[in-house]
């Protein structure tokens, strides 16, 4: 048996990491380059501006070239090749040094295709369990414009359902598109399961999220409902024999299984977000984030997303962002995170969250119904506090 050691599906996923970050350069320096020629004819800048980009432009050019030459793929195909020329069809290692070689004829393919794609399909692994790190993070519109979103740090361990809330204009929006990688903040640092977020991996982070947003006409391309939850697959290149099973189980996930052939314009606004849901949860994402998603939905819709959250929730496969206006809804999360002038001015369980109503009331929020009912029955001298949902509060009630 050879001593070489054979090449794996982890070394051609650093090739693609690599040679897209080196992509990713040469892509930010032409930007730049055409920024510099286009200053230069409007005569802001000199030669010798325009000529500095393109000296950045030119060494960004040759390490990507340099990165696409990589002879250790072909060479693994020569070693494996030739020991499956050597042996006989009954040697004891046979199968193994054929699966070697067939591996090896995978491998130089999927080299020279992610030579040609430029590093596209590099996938990161998680490191750690910390879903989410936010480390003083800030944010401004505008050189001259306040901090839409001001020192905000903040760990989220994997499997949690977390709310954030605030008033129109309170950050949480704009913490959002952060953290989905939209906005890039003015300071501070991302870290998704323990990959730092970068402009050149921040595609391939997005693999970890799954989005469901506040309209869900504005997220149907399918004439189906399958597809439409087909389409994520199909640009992820998922072999379309698994595609069938992937959608089924998605669809089952959020009780849309039967509605596989209809078309989605034609349902109720509540099947439209499950819908939705349903595309999000078929890409297998680590975290799933509602951006107001229940918002433009009539009370029924609302309960069935919202239900469906519930039940996420309690497998806890996934880590779960709601940004949301409906106070109601925090009652069933881990954790809230309270927004209010771009900074995170509370943060904890509901239970703590609600234990100061006037802090609430000061930074223009509500307080769910429960918690409203609760204040009430407590004016009138019954000592009821602490529910998380109305059936408990009934309860409570019924013992009195």
């Amino acid at each position: 048996m050879s001593e070489y050691k054979f090449l794996t599906e982890s070394d051609l996923n650093d090739f693609k990491l690599k040679l897209n970050d080196l992509n990713d350069n040469l892509t930010r320096s032409g930007k730049k380059l055409i920024i510099a020629k286009s200053k230069f004819a409007k005569r802001e800048v000199n030669k010798d501006f325009v000529k500095e980009y393109e000296n950045y432009y030119k060494e960004a050019k040759k390490q990507f070239n340099e990165g696409c030459k990589n002879d250790l793929f072909q060479q693994n195909l020569y070693e494996a090749k030739k020991l499956y020329n050597s042996v006989n069809k009954n040697d004891s290692n046979f199968k193994e040094i054929l699966n070697n070689y067939k591996v090896a004829k995978k491998l130089y393919k999927g080299y020279k295709e992610a030579v040609k794609e430029r590093g596209f399909g590099g996938e990161l692994s998680a490191l750690n369990n910390v879903a989410l790190k936010l480390q003083n993070i800030k944010f401004k519109y505008r050189e001259n414009h306040p901090f839409a979103v001001d020192d905000v740090s903040i760990e989220i361990e994997h499997g949690n359902y977390i709310a954030i809330i605030g008033h129109n204009g309170s950050g949480k929006s704009t913490l959002s598109k952060i953290i989905i990688g939209v906005l890039e903040p003015t300071q501070g640092s991302i870290e998704v399961y323990g990959n730092k977020v970068t402009k050149s991996n921040i595609n391939i982070i997005r693999k970890f999220l799954g989005i469901v947003f506040q309209n869900p006409d504005n997220q149907f391309i399918g004439s189906t409902v399958r597809d439409d939850i087909a389409f994520g697959l199909e640009n992820r290149r998922i072999e379309p024999s698994k595609m069938n099973d992937i959608i089924v189980n998605a669809a089952k996930k959020v009780n849309m299984e039967n509605f596989l052939d209809h078309e989605p314009l034609m349902l109720s606004g509540g099947q439209k977000q499950r819908v939705a849901i349903a595309s999000a949860l078929a890409l297998s994402p680590n975290i799933l984030i509602f951006d107001e998603a229940t918002s433009m939905l009539d009370p029924k819709g609302k309960s069935e997303v919202k239900q469906i959250m519930v039940e996420l929730k309690k497998t806890r496969e996934k880590t779960i962002f709601s940004i949301t206006h409906d106070m109601d809804e925090i009652l069933n999360a881990d954790k809230v995170m309270v927004m209010n002038k771009g900074k995170l001015v509370s943060f904890g369980t509901p239970k703590e969250i609600l234990s100061d109503k006037n802090f609430l009331r000061s930074i223009h929020l509500d307080i769910p119904f429960v918690a409203q009912v609760e204040e009430a029955l407590q004016n009138l001298g019954l000592d009821i506090s602490g529910s998380e949902n109305l059936d408990e509060l009934v309860d409570k009630i019924c013992q009195i």
